[in-house]
């Protein structure tokens, strides 16, 4: 029993590992993926921070996967741009960080989401 146990368990982890594979996902983390990332660095500058999410914002745009909570009105960029002409620079740099992160996942959101549709 315990031989067809772990037998099954272990097609079942190569068909998995195939089919990550198959599909452009990666089952092994490298350093970087597995520690968290901090939100905000005390080394960065609201300049700086801004360029950053500007750049991912276009890279977002440019692949149709902009997400709503980056620009407009009631956006991160403009929330962080009250915030920075009030002198509140650490927490404009964070929401200029979450927005940089909104623009990376809708980036990869749209390389996913390439081939979606119903499957008749």
């Amino acid at each position: 029993m315990k031989k067809l146990l772990l037998t099954t368990l272990a097609v079942f982890a190569l068909s998995l590992q195939m089919s990550c594979a198959d599909s452009g996902y990666s089952t092994t983390k490298s350093v970087a993926e597995s520690t968290p990332r901090k939100l905000h660095s005390t080394s960065s500058t609201y300049k700086s921070a801004l360029k950053a999410a500007k750049s991912e914002q276009k890279k977002a745009k440019k692949v149709g996967m902009e997400w709503k909570t980056i620009g407009g009105k009631k956006g991160l960029l403009a929330k962080a741009k009250k915030l920075h002409k009030k002198g509140n620079d650490k927490a404009a740099i964070k929401l200029l960080e979450i927005a940089k992160t909104h623009a990376i996942l809708g980036q990869k959101q749209a390389v996913d989401q390439v081939n979606a549709g119903p499957n008749f």
